[in-house]
C-alpha cells in the first residue's frame, strides 16, 4: 500500500524519472534485509543497492528481461525471488556483467548489523567522552579500530554468554521504544560493561571497554534528552542511504535519488539527508567532506518505477551472496559471488578489511 499521511506527501514521486540537466543522473535505490532497530535479528546483513538508471531506460531493460526469462505480465513487479529457478538467474546476472545493460552502473552498500551495534556504542558514547578530552577518534580511524575490536574479537575475549549480554544490554539502552525504567536500563548496561571489562582476555577489547566504563554521564544525557531522535539511534537505513548517495555523487557529480518508499524515510528525514550531503558537515574536522551536488532525494514505489525494480533485483542478489557465504555456498551464491563482490561499496559498514565484506572473523 502507498504510504499516506502528512509525513509522506511532499517528496512522493509517481512520475517517471528522467536524467536531465536539472535533476542530474538518477540513482534508484532499494534495500534487502532491513529489520529496523532489531540489529540482533537472525539476518546478519542489510543491503542498500543503487543503480544509475532512470525510468525511461529502465522500462526497456525490464521489458527485455521479462521477455528473455518468460516472466508473465501477471507478475506486476520483478523481484529477485522470480529468478531462482531454471536459467533465469544466469540471464539476470548478465545485466551486471561486462557488456550487460547495467555494467558499471551498480553498487551495493552493506551493513553488518552486529558490527553496526558496536559502531553505535562507539559513536553515541565513546566519541563523546573522547571529545571532552580533546581527542578526535575519527582521526587515524581510531573509532573504527575500537568498534572492530568489540565486534570481531569481543566474542572470543568475553566468551559467548557475556558478549551476548553486552550486545543485548546496549540495544535495550539505545532503542527508540521507551524501556520504561530508564535508570534501570542504563544501570544494567554499565553492569554488563563492568563485567565484560573484568573478564576480557584480549588487550584491544579491554581498551575499548575501558573507554566505555567512563561514559556513564553521556548515557544519562542521551536518556535525559526527551526529544525524539530522527533517525533513532539504532536506525541504520538513513545512514546507508546517505553513504550510498555520497559515493554516487562523488563519482557522477549532480545526481537525484529515487528510494523505494519506506515508512522510516519521511519527508523530514530525506530532507535532512540531502541537506547534510549538500553542506559537507561532519561531527569532527576529520570527517568533513566536500559539498555534493544532490539535486533531489525522493521516494517512489516499484509499482510506478521500473528503475526501483532493477535496484530491488540487485539488493536481492547481494542478499543471496551474503546468506550463501564461503562456508555455506548455494548454487545462487556461487554464481553471483564473483559478480556482486566487486560492486560492494568500500565505505560499507562492515568490519572486514579484505575484498569480501561477508567474511566474519569471529566465533
Amino acid at each position: 500500500m502507498p504510504l499516506t499521511g502528512a509525513e509522506y506527501e511532499r517528496l512522493a514521486q509517481t512520475a517517471p524519472t528522467l536524467d536531465s540537466e536539472a535533476d542530474g543522473r538518477w540513482i534508484a535505490c532499494d534495500e534487502s534485509g532491513y529489520d529496523g532497530e532489531d540489529l540482533l535479528s537472525e539476518g546478519l546483513y542489510m543491503m542498500v543497492a543503487g543503480v544509475a538508471v532512470d525510468d525511461a531506460e529502465a522500462e526497456g531493460i525490464v521489458r527485455d528481461l521479462r521477455t528473455e526469462t518468460n516472466i508473465q505480465p501477471a507478475v506486476r513487479d520483478l523481484k529477485f525471488k522470480h529468478f531462482q529457478r531454471g536459467d533465469r538467474l544466469q540471464k539476470l546476472s548478465r545485466l551486471w556483467q561486462k557488456d550487460g545493460a547495467l555494467h558499471g552502473r551498480c553498487s551495493v552498500y552493506v551493513v553488518d548489523k552486529r558490527y553496526g551495534i558496536m559502531s553505535k556504542v562507539i559513536d553515541l558514547l565513546v566519541e563523546e567522552e573522547a571529545y571532552l578530552r580533546g581527542i578526535d577518534l575519527h582521526e587515524n580511524r581510531q573509532a573504527r579500530r575500537l568498534a572492530r575490536a568489540l565486534a570481531c574479537d569481543g566474542r572470543r575475549a568475553l566468551k559467548n554468554d557475556r558478549f551476548n549480554k553486552l550486545e543485548q544490554a546496549f540495544v535495550a539502552f539505545a532503542r527508540r521504544r521507551d524501556p520504561g525504567d530508564r535508570q534501570a536500563v542504563i544501570q544494567t548496561f554499565y553492569e554488563e560493561v563492568e563485567a565484560a571489562w573484568t573478564i576480557s582476555t584480549r588487550r584491544n577489547v579491554t581498551e575499548a571497554l575501558r573507554w566505555l566504563r567512563d561514559t556513564r554521564a553521556h548515557a544519562e544525557a542521551l536518556h535525559d534528552d526527551v526529544a525524539p531522535q530522527q533517525p533513532p539511534h539504532l536506525e541504520l537505513l538513513d545512514t546507508a542511504l546517505a553513504t550510498l548517495t555520497r559515493a554516487w555523487s562523488e563519482r557522477l557529480g549532480a545526481i537525484s535519488v529515487l528510494a523505494d518508499e519506506h515508512r522510516e524515510l519521511t519527508d523530514a528525514r530525506l530532507e535532512v539527508t540531502r541537506n547534510v550531503l549538500r553542506s559537507g558537515v561532519g561531527a569532527t574536522p576529520s570527517v568533513m567532506h566536500r559539498r555534493l551536488r544532490i539535486q533531489r532525494i525522493v521516494r517512489g514505489s516499484s509499482h510506478d518505477h521500473a528503475s526501483i525494480q532493477l535496484a530491488d533485483l540487485l539488493a536481492g542478489a547481494a542478499g543471496s551472496v551474503a546468506k550463501g557465504g564461503p562456508g555455506n555456498p548455494t548454487d545462487a551464491s556461487a554464481l553471483l559471488r564473483p559478480i556482486i563482490l566487486p560492486l560492494i561499496e568500500q565505505t560499507s559498514l562492515v568490519p572486514a578489511e579484505g575484498p569480501d565484506p561477508f567474511s566474519r572473523d569471529r566465533m
